[in-house]
């Protein structure tokens, strides 16, 4: 028999005569009891940019016992976790994690989306009322510019960071940190104390935060951390034929670097900079999730987090995973290699955890902001039925279509993440039904025979979609930003370049991602019941007591509380 919920059980507190009274009646009637909540002195929130579920199993070999193996030994995991909307990328992703729902409701729909108010591409993390804080006498200009203004609900380090600040002026610090802007800002939150992302070697952050970076900071981006690393190069950890998740190396399905000839280890990475980036050329090698947590143990130390009563968030995106595999694909010794040092880097970051804020005294949680598609040059090889996908030819039919059918060419502003844009005053003002135009669009896209389906606005804003890849396209989309047709591909279809990988879709192999936590008050064991990631944000609540965030649509992850 289920127990009475948490807020019906909160209801009988006023009937009841006594805390002792309450105790008793929720004991012997609803085995419920309430208690104080003791928070961890941290939560370390982790997401790892384009990890697959399969990756845990497929790698597993040449894993260590201290990183993803701790959460599986020491904690609980979510075995069939998944994205429940489309489109899968990094924007949407670290902010549907941290806001407990999706971007039906909190809006980040793409990362980067076509404004119909501001007549232009816009990206998701991007703010020009704000200034950038960089080094004395670096300029990084609008790389600088970023805060999480557009992102439309709270989130739950927002909420937490509110209920644990006590009455004597003691707050809980949030700070968020990553390779990419977005990967820092958006799961730190509105309230954050500080995000910082990299930019041509250094750590910056911009005037959403502070108007000057911490001495600690600019100690670390004056170091020479970044440049030797990059001396380092990049070879195998282990012995080539120990990768037995992946495919041989120099495959046809891998790409290369700018200058480099052939897609094979060791790479000279302080050769091939200048070609390819500078110094962020560490961004896609595993030496810039090393590089991550360097800063994140010099933010644990220097920010005092987790050190006294007040608990405290850092939140942390790995950001290179996802640069490899976009490179390389998921089936390349590059990208098995970053996860065996991924792993070590989490194992670094976990034993500095015990010693600097207590063993037992910190919770962490690992998930992923998308997936990836398999390279379908790999896959069409072995006679699977997917391809490359390229939409020209399609859109134009319909603008063609649509000279035919109008006698004219401008009812459409742009054609944007699979979506086409319609110029909706234009057509009221021409006394042209914007929908039907929309359904007609629909019908000449389904046509390409890459489409799967096509949506309308229409029929999105009736919501009648509950399954399946519709229901997952539906709740991806926000009635005022998103397009007014919706076109869906068929699965394993991709709009990439013949190597590397890419992901977006609303099928699994981009909405399975790992979901794994472990700390105080978190049990050991695992579920295969569906879980999603909009329900990481209210377990959370649920486990240490704060509120939902504003914008909430998951629900606790049932399994861990039994």
């Amino acid at each position: 028999m289920r127990s009475l919920p948490l807020l019906a059980a909160l209801g009988l507190l006023a009937l009841l005569p006594s805390c002792n009274a309450f105790e008793a009646a929720a004991q012997t009637r609803y085995g419920v009891v309430l208690e104080p909540t003791s928070p961890p002195k941290l939560v370390v929130a982790i997401t790892v940019d384009q990890m697959r579920a399969d990756y845990l199993q497929r790698y597993a070999r040449g894993l260590g016992e201290g990183g993803f193996h701790r959460f599986l030994a020491e904690g609980f995991a979510g075995m069939d976790h998944h994205f429940s909307y489309a489109p899968t990328f990094t924007g949407p992703g670290h902010a549907s994690i941290a806001t407990g729902t999706t971007p039906a409701v909190h809006g980040i729909i793409g990362n980067n989306w076509y404004s119909r108010t501001e007549s232009r591409v816009v990206y998701c993390a991007e703010d020009f009322s704000v200034e950038p804080v960089a080094m004395p006498e670096t300029d990084p200009g609008d790389k600088g510019r970023m805060s999480p203004v557009r992102m439309g609900s709270s989130t739950w380090a927002d909420e937490f960071k509110l209920h644990f600040s006590g009455r004597d002026g003691d707050v809980p610090k949030v700070i968020g940190a990553s390779m990419k802007d977005r990967g820092a800002i958006l799961p730190a939150g509105h309230a954050a104390d500080a995000a910082y992302w990299l930019n041509a070697g250094d750590f910056i952050t911009s005037t959403h935060y502070m108007e000057e970076l911490p001495e600690w900071v600019q100690e670390f981006n004056a170091s020479d951390a970044v440049e030797k690393r990059i001396k380092q190069g990049w070879d195998l950890r282990d012995d080539a034929d120990s990768y037995t998740g992946s495919m041989a190396d120099n495959n046809p399905f891998e790409g290369t670097w700018t200058g480099g000839e052939r897609p094979v280890f060791p790479y000279d990475l302080a050769a091939l900079a200048e070609a390819n980036g500078g110094l962020d050329i560490i961004k896609g090698t595993p030496h810039g999730n090393a590089l991550l947590v360097d800063f994140a143990l010099m933010a644990i130390e220097a920010e005092n987090l987790g050190a006294d009563d007040t608990p405290d968030v850092l939140a942390l995106s790995f950001s290179s995973t996802d640069y490899v595999g976009h490179k390389f694909g998921a089936h390349a010794m590059e990208t098995e290699d970053t996860y065996r040092r991924l792993d070590d880097e989490l194992a670094r970051l976990f034993t500095a955890l015990d010693d600097m804020v207590g063993k037992g005294r910190w919770m962490a949680f690992l998930t992923a902001d998308h997936g990836g598609v398999t390279v379908p040059g790999l896959e069409k090889q072995r006679g699977l039925p997917v391809d490359y996908w390229n939409p020209e030819p399609m859109k134009a039919r319909v603008d063609t279509a649509l000279r035919i059918r109008y006698g004219r060419g401008d009812l459409v502003l742009k054609y944007d993440n699979d979506q086409f844009f319609l110029d909706r005053p234009l057509m009221r003002s021409a006394g042209i039904d914007a929908d039907e135009v929309a359904r007609f669009i629909a019908e000449v896209a389904a046509e390409a025979p890459e489409v799967q389906r096509t949506l309308t606005a229409a029929d999105l804003r009736v919501g009648a979609f509950f399954e399946g890849a519709e229901a997952t396209v539906l709740r991806g989309w926000h009635p005022k930003a998103s397009g007014d047709v919706v076109v869906m591909l068929k699965p394993g279809f991709l709009e990439y370049g013949r190597t590397g990988t890419s992901h977006g879709s609303p099928y699994a192999y981009d909405t399975h991602v790992p979901f794994l936590i472990m700390g105080p008050g978190v049990p050991k064991g695992a579920t295969y019941e569906r879980t999603e990631i909009r329900d990481i944000a209210p377990t959370l609540s649920a486990l240490l007591g704060f509120p939902r965030t504003s914008g909430c649509t998951g629900k606790p992850m049932e399994d861990l509380f039994d």
